[in-house]
C-alpha cells in the first residue's frame, strides 16, 4: 500500500508523511525491532471462533472491533482531498477508535461529525497559551473526545531532512484548522542569485517550525495539575519511551500512557518502541497500572500480536492509514483496517489465541537474547 501511495502522491507529501528525524536511524529501528521478537504459538487449543474485539473502559472506548486505533496524524488533507473526514468515517463504519490531531488541516467539529457516534481521541499540544489550549480542549469535549492524549515528546519539531530538502509547505487552499501557525504558511518571496537554494532550504524549516504552534517547551510534570483543572476527560501521555517516566505517569494519576517515538520523527536514534515497550510496561504495572497504547513501525497483524504479547493495550498505526487514505480516501483507509484486522485474527488463530485477553501473553513471545518461553514458566 505505501508503494501504491507513492505513485498517487506528490514527492514533497509523501516524504513528509514517509519521513522521520536527520538519518531516519530511529525510523528504521521501529521496523527492526520486530525481528527480534519471534511468537511461540500455542497447539490444541479451541481457535475456532477468534474473538478481537476489545474495552478500554478507562478512555471511554468500548466494543471495539479489535484492539486498533489510528494514531494522529498531521495534515491529512495533504494525503487525499477528503483528509481526516474521510479517516474518522472509515474507523466509523469499522469500530476503530480514531485519534485526530491538534494539526489537523481540519476543523475538530467537522471531523466530529465525520465520525458520528464512533468512539474518538483527540491529540493535543499544550500551547504556551493556556487560553487557546482550554479553547482547544473545550472543541475536544464538544467533538465528543473520550480522551485527551497529550504529546510530551515533541517540545520542538524534529529536523526532517526530507522536508528541509522538499522545501515542503502546505498547498494553496490548505492550512491548520485549529491553530494559527503563522501567517502567509503558503506564500514564499521571490529570490535570486546564488544563494537561492540555501535561503529556500531556510525558508522551508522556518515554515516546518512554524507548524508547532506555540508549544510549551517549558511543560513539566506540575502542569498536569492544570490539565486537570480545566478538563474531566481521561488523560494519555503520548510519547513515553522509559520505565521512570511510565512509572511516575501511573504515580501522577494519568489513565494512560502511549509508548511512541512520534514515528521516528522527533528524536534520531531514541529506541525503537517494540524494544521500549517491556520497559514501560513494568514502570506501569510496578506503580499501579493504566492503560498502554503502542505504535511505531505496525504493518502487519503480527506486529500487533507481538505489541499485545509484549503488554500494550491498544496498538495505534499511523502511516499504513495515511496510505490508504492516499489511495482511496475513505474506502481506502477502511482497506488498511481490514486488513491489519485480518491478519490480527488469523495470527491470534495460529498462535492459539482465542481471544485479546489470552493473546496479552508475555509467554507468548521470546525477544533475542532472552531465555525461551519454557524456562520462565
Amino acid at each position: 500500500m505505501e508503494r501504491a501511495a507513492q505513485r498517487v502522491m506528490d514527492r514533497q507529501d509523501f516524504d513528509y508523511f514517509a519521513g522521520g528525524a536527520e538519518t531516519e536511524s530511529t525510523l528504521r529501528a521501529n521496523r527492526a525491532a520486530f525481528s527480534r521478537v519471534t511468537i511461540w504459538p500455542r497447539c490444541m487449543v479451541d481457535v475456532s471462533d477468534v474473538d478481537t474485539t476489545t474495552h478500554v473502559p478507562a478512555l471511554g472506548l468500548h466494543n471495539l472491533a479489535a484492539p486498533l486505533l489510528i494514531a494522529p496524524v498531521a495534515m491529512q488533507r495533504a494525503a487525499h482531498p477528503d483528509g481526516e473526514c474521510a479517516a474518522a468515517r472509515a474507523c466509523a463504519a469499522h469500530s476503530i477508535p480514531y485519534c485526530a490531531s491538534q494539526q489537523s488541516t481540519t476543523a475538530i467539529e467537522e471531523i466530529g461529525r465525520a465520525g458520528g457516534d464512533a468512539p474518538r481521541m483527540f491529540q493535543l499540544y499544550v500551547l504556551s497559551d493556556r487560553e487557546a489550549t482550554t479553547k482547544l480542549i473545550r472543541r475536544a469535549e464538544s467533538m465528543g473526545a473520550t480522551a485527551l492524549c497529550i504529546t510530551v515528546d515533541a517540545p520542538v519539531l524534529g529536523r526532517r531532512e526530507r522536508d528541509v530538502r522538499n522545501r515542503f509547505e502546505l498547498k494553496a487552499g490548505l492550512k491548520l484548522a485549529n491553530v494559527d501557525a503563522g501567517k502567509n504558511q503558503n506564500k514564499s518571496q521571490d529570490q535570486t542569485g546564488p544563494d537561492k537554494s540555501a535561503v529556500d532550504a531556510k525558508r522551508a524549516q522556518s515554515a516546518i517550525a512554524r507548524r508547532i504552534g506555540g508549544r510549551d517547551a517549558s511543560l513539566t510534570w506540575d502542569h498536569l495539575r492544570w490539565l486537570r483543572s480545566v478538563t474531566r476527560l481521561p488523560l494519555v501521555l503520548k510519547g513515553i519511551v522509559t520505565y521512570a517516566d511510565a512509572a511516575r505517569a501511573v504515580k501522577e494519576g494519568v489513565d494512560g500512557v502511549w509508548v511512541s517515538n512520534h514515528g521516528g520523527r522527533q528524536l534520531d536514534g531514541s529506541p525503537a518502541t517494540l524494544d521500549a515497550l517491556p520497559e514501560v510496561v513494568a514502570g506501569v504495572n510496578g506503580a499501579g497500572g493504566c492503560v498502554v497504547i503502542f505504535d511505531g513501525g505496525v504493518r502487519r497483524g503480527t506486529d500487533a500480536l507481538k505489541a499485545l504479547a509484549l503488554g500494550a493495550d491498544l496498538v495505534a498505526v499511523g502511516r499504513p492509514a495515511a496510505w490508504g487514505l492516499a489511495c482511496g480516501g475513505e474506502r481506502g483507509v477502511g482497506k488498511a483496517v481490514e486488513l491489519l484486522t485480518e491478519e490480527l485474527r488469523t495470527a491470534m488463530t495460529l498462535a492459539g489465541c482465542g481471544d485479546v485477553r489470552s493473546a496479552r501473553n508475555r509467554e507468548l513471545v521470546q525477544v533475542v537474547g532472552e531465555t525461551p518461553p519454557r524456562s520462565r514458566l
